[in-house]
């Protein structure tokens, strides 16, 4: 893809191929999303320009033909398709809430003060070279909780864990993504499947290890050591052993500042702190697993895996050390190896980057819909153009200096230059072209770094003036 209009043209490239059992209602679908891929930011009702199309919308979202999952699916196909012309892709997995405000919609129980709310676990594929370029989205799960117990729930009330090994849990939704997106995969391709901390299960490395799927994954279980494998002390854990490891690497890095989170918001890992620069010490070393009295019977006694520790060298007084105890499957012979473990995991900020592109560029958490079923299929629609987004971004921020060719058409190029000031030419990069739409979208250069809702708007602004330059200048050459 060489410019932003064939970034565009990428999120409808991407629906071409739905198939949801009517070609009025494929139809429909292309354009549809070719109204929400110029106009990420505002309404429906802005977006789709007249009270036709707003009917005809609310009317396919209503459909019981369109399934969230048939329109994910062609964007999710193409998304594979990248990933084979690279070779190999990370394969980032998260969680978010979704919130919106007032009460009532269909499906999505009562679960926030603020209003109702559902969750989206998203697996994301990003190139595994140095540029880190989103490929698209792999897969999406959501589902609502409506007060049922939890295993969670009921252990905290005094029922054995024993008795709640069978049940359906939360817990299952990252096993159950890897085995989809490595099924639609289809061994065409390698991924490396990236996930933190919340993911640490027993089975899912049984999983991991069995299926020589290759992943790094963040640990907080301070797991019990086989001794007889290892040579080590009868009942030593993770931490006792790795802290007792040579240390093989050091490095300084910069940590990103966190805000509030939503899943998870108590712990002290994702309490929100400042960014700042670190000094990480790093050791590393192949451990073998006993299965844990909670864990299933079926499950192997043991499990082996390699692990990476990372631990913040004199950190500032008062502030939580950094401290990632990091699972992988990845080789650690070398001091290269464990840091490229670091590397991979230290690329799942961009999930969140996604997140935000979707939340804020496209204003997901907005959308006036009254069911659980028009809302995720609503996601599905916006889940390429929140990518679209994200990858102007990261092209802008990445470290290898992109031609602006990469991000804009010449006539979008003449378009910023004459509206905001900037001298843009074809010899300016992707990171000028990303501030000029920013600029176009009413940002002021010394509020600091450009934010998702006024990029959004500003790629809206442009698309607008192109399409009214290209008229001009059709009816130009009519005369």
């Amino acid at each position: 893809m060489k410019d932003a209009a064939k970034r565009v043209q990428a999120v409808v490239e991407d629906l071409i191929g739905v198939d949801l059992g009517d070609q009025r209602l494929d139809f429909r679908a292309g354009r549809i999303v070719r109204r929400l891929a110029a106009k990420p930011a505002v309404g429906f009702p802005q977006a789709l320009v007249t009270s036709a199309e707003l009917e005809g919308f609310y009317r396919f979202l209503g459909n019981e033909k369109v399934s969230a999952a048939a329109l994910l699916k062609p964007h999710a196909e193409a998304t594979i398709g990248r990933i084979i012309e690279h070779g190999t892709a990370l394969a980032i997995h998260d969680t978010t809430a979704l919130r919106f405000g007032g009460r009532g919609r269909e499906g999505l129980g009562e679960l926030s003060r603020a209003g109702d709310m559902f969750f989206a676990h998203i697996c994301l594929a990003v190139s595994a070279d140095g540029l880190r370029d989103p490929l698209g989205v792999l897969g999406i799960h959501t589902w609502a909780r409506d007060g049922s117990p939890t295993p969670t729930m009921l252990i905290k009330q005094g029922v054995k864990a024993s008795l709640t090994r069978e049940m359906p849990s939360e817990q299952d939704r990252w096993r159950e993504m890897v085995v989809d997106v490595e099924k639609n995969l289809a061994r065409q391709a390698l991924l490396i499947h990236v996930m933190d901390s919340e993911p640490d299960d027993y089975a899912l490395l049984c999983l991991m290890q069995n299926e020589k799927h290759r992943f790094v994954l963040r640990s907080t279980s301070d797991r019990r050591l086989d001794a007889g494998a290892m040579g080590c002390k009868p009942n030593e854990k993770t931490r006792q052993f790795m802290s007792c490891v040579e240390v093989r690497a050091e490095r300084e890095v910069k940590l990103s500042r966190r805000g509030r989170g939503v899943v998870g918001g108590g712990s002290k890992r994702t309490k929100p702190r400042d960014g700042r620069m670190a000094t990480l010490l790093f050791s590393a070393a192949k451990l073998v697993f006993e299965r844990p009295k909670t864990a299933r019977k079926d499950l192997p006694n043991t499990v082996s895996v390699n692990m990476v520790y990372a631990k913040e060298k004199d950190p500032p007084d008062g502030l939580e050390p950094v401290d990632w105890l990091l699972l992988t499957s990845e080789p650690i012979d070398t001091d290269e190896q464990i840091l490229e473990v670091v590397d991979v995991y230290r690329a799942r900020w961009l999930i969140e980057e996604y997140f935000s592109a979707l939340k804020t560029g496209c204003a997901f958490e907005e959308r006036q819909l009254e069911s659980k079923s028009t809302l995720t299929k609503a996601l599905a629609l916006f889940a390429p153009v929140a990518w679209v987004l994200l990858r102007m971004r990261a092209s802008s921020r990445s470290p290898i200096e992109a031609p602006v060719s990469n991000v804009l058409t010449p006539i979008q190029i003449t378009i910023l230059k004459s509206k905001t000031g900037i001298p843009l030419t074809k010899r300016s990069t992707a990171a000028e072209a990303y501030l000029a739409v920013a600029r176009l979208g009413g940002h002021i250069k010394n509020n600091g770094a450009p934010g998702w809702r006024v990029l959004g708007r500003g790629y809206h602004e442009l698309l607008t003036l192109e399409v009214g330059y290209k008229i001009a200048k059709r009816e130009t050459c009519d005369r």
